[in-house]
């Protein structure tokens, strides 16, 4: 299995665990990921598995659009920003009406300066953040800009506050918390959080670990160049038969031709394989393809 691959990461994993669960389960070594996920969080997570894989994965998630589903515990704090670190409680009077927590949210619009938890991976001399922390070692934290792009107040039930958030590159929804907090003067930390996009892919479409244990997945694929009129399709089908792989083969728009296959992740590699090149007339000069959950099953390979 050779390729991009979108996992639901399960929560009390770190992104290191799945990776080297991936490692022993395909027996591959060369398997990276895309953007760190905390113990805390589920959701998308992009994994890079064989050596080319690595350099088009920074490239598709170069400057990515992140979304994510949070909740927010008004009235506590904690070191780690979050509910698994040492937790403290504010004795308010009155938690904060939706108007003001709109209007502090509207705050953090845009560009901000934004200081990353002490708790977190970002390297001091080389060394992550989260393990000086751990050793009770004084150390500070430089801001650094980051972008909320847009969010949604999803639910407010006091003390706990649920919204969406699309956000740039290097975002932590944990320091939001706390500075959210911070500024209603209750005090705040990330209670839950499910990344639920990552650039064009979506929570629907993750694996979860299950599944890879399963052995049934789906590949997407789409190319192109000279795909249509050479009986792309067609050469496609052949091999799903062989295969024992089912989906389908579209021709689209903009001379590209779209291929779904759904089967074993060995059988499916092989399918890969054959349709990369396709038939012996194509020219298949641009593709992108990436290993997901199955989205619609099919009993068979059809060409539309």
């Amino acid at each position: 299995m050779k390729g991009i691959v979108v996992i639901d990461k399960p929560k009390d994993w770190t992104s290191f665990d799945v990776v080297d669960f991936l490692k022993k389960r395909l027996r591959e070594k060369t398997i990276g990921h895309g953007g760190t996920l905390d113990p805390l969080a589920t959701g998308v997570l992009i994994i890079a598995i064989g050596r080319n894989s690595t350099s088009i994965l920074n490239t598709i998630l170069k400057n990515s659009k992140k979304e994510y589903i949070a909740e927010i515990l008004l009235g506590s704090e904690s070191d780690t920003y979050d509910i698994t670190g040492n937790i403290t409680k504010n004795n308010i009077q009155r938690f904060p009406e939706l108007q003001e927590i709109k209007n502090a949210l509207d705050s953090f619009i845009g560009k901000i300066q934004q200081i990353p938890p002490k708790y977190s991976a970002v390297k001091i001399s080389g060394v992550p953040a989260y393990r000086l922390a751990r050793e009770g070692k004084e150390f500070e934290l430089q801001p650094k800009e980051v972008e909320l792009f847009e969010y949604k107040i999803l639910n407010y039930s006091a003390p706990v506050l649920k919204i969406w958030l699309s956000v740039g590159s290097g975002f932590y929804v944990r320091s939001l918390a706390n500075d959210l907090g911070d500024l209603l003067n209750t005090g705040g930390l990330l209670s839950s959080l499910i990344r639920s996009k990552v650039g064009i892919f979506t929570i629907n479409e993750a694996i979860d670990l299950k599944t890879i244990q399963d052995d049934d997945l789906e590949v997407y694929f789409k190319g192109q160049g000279l795909v249509q009129g050479i009986g792309f399709r067609n050469y496609a089908r052949f091999w799903a038969k062989r295969l024992n792989i089912s989906g389908k083969a579209k021709n689209i728009e903009n001379n590209f031709i779209e291929i779904i296959g759904q089967g074993k992740i060995k059988n499916l590699q092989r399918f890969l394989d054959r349709i990369q090149n396709g038939p012996p007339m194509a020219n298949v000069k641009k593709q992108f393809y990436y290993f997901r959950k199955i989205q619609i099953p099919y009993s068979d390979f059809k060409k539309n």
